[in-house]
């Protein structure tokens, strides 16, 4: 079966849990359902490379079944051994793919990933009808392999992310007052401040309460180092840190940070990512590091200021907009 059939016939097929496309190619709907099915390909995509092969979004909706629209698609050889897995899911006005392939395969990244993105793509545009949103495929350090991949499905990179570091502590004075988040009675302020600060963003934008305390409930949560800054007792901006445990040595990343927008350019975002490192650093932690979007070229020059220095870049692969359903409005 060629992937154009594949995809017919899993359009035509009706939502099951499970729909196969062919013997080796299977859709599932049911995101709790396959983490049986995956774990060992993770396990080993996680040794291979250092890091998670998911980021947070899409890890903690595998985790608890998905949102409505995620779904996985996943890719077994001759000996039915799984090989490749596909996973989609909502953002704020787009739709995230990440593509994990098992080490062993990935000499011809191809032959198992362009089927997979084509079918969570085509499926996904399709579940969405007339509110299909671009899609996003993030990649951590692609190679030529990935250009390949994305060039020969129509897509092109549309955003690149640097990881950025720094030793610590910095030994620089924090001149603004910060304070601990308190769950439950600061979350819908900093709901407010967020979705203002990332308006535009596809991933951190258009949070609501039920994905902050999804968040709040991961082991690595620590509201001491969830910091907020107020101005006349209103919550402006915040700083919110993570440790990452499971790395040798261990490394503090500044995992969000956000100003209101009608308080951009009075500094306070240098004073909170100051603040932040300073609570890393007071956990014994002596590297310090964060993810900013390339082309926000103040913000890297800030980091810059403050003594960070890119580490790696991830690049986000987008294809064409969907296409209008007939009979939808154009």
């Amino acid at each position: 079966m060629t992937i154009d059939e594949a995809i017919t016939t899993l359009v035509a097929a009706t939502l099951a849990p499970v729909t196969r496309v062919d013997p080796r190619i299977e859709v599932i709907h049911d995101l709790t359902s396959v983490v049986p099915t995956i774990t060992e390909l993770l396990v080993a995509a996680a040794d291979a490379d250092q890091r998670h092969p998911l980021s947070d979004q899409l890890r903690l909706d595998l985790e608890h079944g998905g949102r409505p629209g995620s779904l996985a698609v996943v890719a077994r050889d001759e000996q039915d051994r799984v090989i490749g897995y596909t996973q989609s899911s909502p953002g704020n006005e787009s739709t995230v793919v990440q593509l994990v392939v098992h080490p062993d395969h990935r000499d011809d990244l191809t032959t198992v990933g362009e089927p997979l993105l084509r079918l969570a793509t085509q499926v996904t545009d399709d579940l969405s009808g007339a509110d299909a949103h671009p899609v996003t495929w993030w990649v951590a350090e692609p190679d030529e392999s990935h250009h390949r991949l994305a060039a020969d499905l129509g897509w092109s990179p549309a955003r690149r992310l640097y990881q950025m570091r720094r030793r610590l502590p910095t030994g620089e004075p924090v001149t603004i007052d910060v304070r601990p988040f308190r769950p439950g009675d600061d979350d819908e302020a900093w709901i407010h401040v967020n979705n203002r600060a990332f308006a535009a963003h596809g991933e951190q934008g258009g949070w609501d309460l039920a994905t902050l305390r999804q968040r709040m409930g991961e082991p690595w949560f620590d509201p001491e180092g969830f910091l907020v800054h107020e101005v006349d007792g209103r919550m402006v901006g915040f700083c919110w840190t993570k440790l990452h445990d499971e790395l040798d040595p261990v490394e503090g990343e500044i995992y969000v940070i956000g100003v209101d927008p009608d308080l951009h350019g009075a500094g306070i975002g240098r004073q909170l990512t100051l603040a932040g490192l300073d609570s890393i650093a007071r956990r014994g932690v002596t590297i310090g590091m964060l993810f900013v979007d390339a082309d926000n070229t103040p913000a890297v020059r800030l980091y810059e200021r403050l003594g960070f220095s890119i580490h790696r870049t991830d690049v986000a692969f987008t294809g064409p907009p969907p296409a209008t359903p007939p009979g939808a409005p154009a």
